[in-house]
């Protein structure tokens, strides 16, 4: 990025991580062939990774073998394109099974699903003490 760019987001930032993260998930899923035993139709039909490439790559890396896992690494790093901008030539240098992920569909999930985790405690803490013995203590004092 030159001086003349301007400063990019944390947000937009996030985005550009993640989709150059994606772009070499999708290589990693191609070179070891996971769309062979996929469920998805449509990458055994097209020979290749065309699905959610997060989720095959995050639920199928420990099935490779590590000198083919090696192997993929130097492969990725001898494939980064010339002209890569910083974010994929970052992306490049990670391993498949260390590619940070996100997937923006489910972060509204994590989200409600946290808060909710968050309030459960309090509620029940909130329940334990206005419990039916702590009204018959405060009612003998009256």
């Amino acid at each position: 990025m030159s001086k003349r760019e301007k400063k990019l987001s944390p947000q937009e930032w996030q985005a550009r991580h993640d989709a150059a993260c994606a772009i070499v998930a999708r290589k990693y899923c191609d070179m070891f062939a996971f769309w062979r035993d996929c469920r998805y139709k449509p990458c055994r039909s097209a020979r290749r990774c065309v699905g959610d490439q997060g989720f095959c790559l995050q639920s199928r890396w420990q099935s490779v073998p590590y000198d083919v896992g090696l192997a993929a690494q130097y492969r990725m790093l001898a494939e980064t394109p010339l002209n890569a901008d910083r974010f994929l030539r970052g992306a490049h240098n990670y391993a498949h099974h260390s590619l940070c992920l996100h997937d923006p569909k489910n972060q509204k999930t994590r989200a409600r699903r946290d808060a909710k985790a968050q309030t459960q405690p309090q509620a029940k803490a909130a329940a334990n003490n206005a419990g039916p013995g702590r009204d018959r203590a405060a009612a003998g004092n009256d």
